[in-house]
């Protein structure tokens, strides 16, 4: 099976593609290419791939640059040729961004940084095998306020109503939090979070080595990939 991972960091390693690509390589025969769009790096050609996943950014999904332009147009041509495609956190907003513009997205009241508590609402293959509630590290100002017609809200939490979407003819989809973040990642980050004076906004920032549970990620991609 061929993925490809779109990096949108224009620093590659700040919510970037590694964690996806190591835990796509989880699960067999699966080899992974990784285009960084920040670069121009987008293949014209779509063929070869078999998955596509967006990964998540520092950049904000309502900012205005040519590569997110670029971006959008490949995310259009991902949706027209029907290939099944999974945004995390700024994949989702620009997935959600490309069917209904910049209005989809809007800030955050409250950012959600820390172990959130995200609750399943809709059946639906990606999250097959995970209890209706369950906690997974989330890192995000922007969000998705608007469901395009065509897609159903298949999870929210406390902080933000459309935790995660499916379009509903086509398998695509996109959720807000980072079931990709390692236990070491999440922890570092609440702790540079908390350097600035942050830690009345985080969210069980003592609660990670009891909440961060594995095999979330695993099972979310894995159901992924077997779609």
């Amino acid at each position: 099976m061929q993925v490809l991972i779109i990096d949108n960091n224009v620093i590659p390693q700040f919510w970037g593609a590694k964690a996806l690509k190591d835990l796509v390589l989880k699960s067999p025969d699966v080899t992974v290419t990784v285009r960084r769009a920040p670069q121009d790096d987008l293949p014209r050609d779509l063929t070869r791939y078999d998955k596509i996943i967006i990964s998540g950014s520092k950049t904000r999904a309502l900012d205005d640059a040519p590569w997110i332009s670029h971006l959008e147009e490949l995310t259009r041509k991902i949706l027209n040729e029907k290939k099944p495609l999974l945004g995390v956190c700024y994949g989702h907003q620009i997935l959600a961004r490309t069917l209904l513009g910049k209005n989809s997205v809007k800030r955050s009241l409250t950012p959600e940084i820390g172990w959130a508590e995200i609750h399943i609402i809709e059946t639906s293959l990606l999250f097959d095998g995970l209890p209706k509630s369950f906690h997974v590290f989330s890192h995000h100002f922007d969000e998705v306020c608007l469901l395009p017609p065509e897609a159903k809200c298949l999870a929210f939490s406390d902080g933000c109503k459309i935790q995660a979407l499916q379009l509903k003819s086509v398998p695509v989809f996109g959720i807000q939090f980072h079931p990709e973040t390692e236990l070491e990642e999440g922890l570092k980050t609440l702790e540079e979070r908390k350097k600035k004076g942050e830690s009345k906004i985080l969210l069980n920032a003592l609660e990670g080595k009891n909440l961060y549970n594995p095999k979330i990620g695993e099972t979310i991609f894995g159901n992924f990939l077997k779609l």
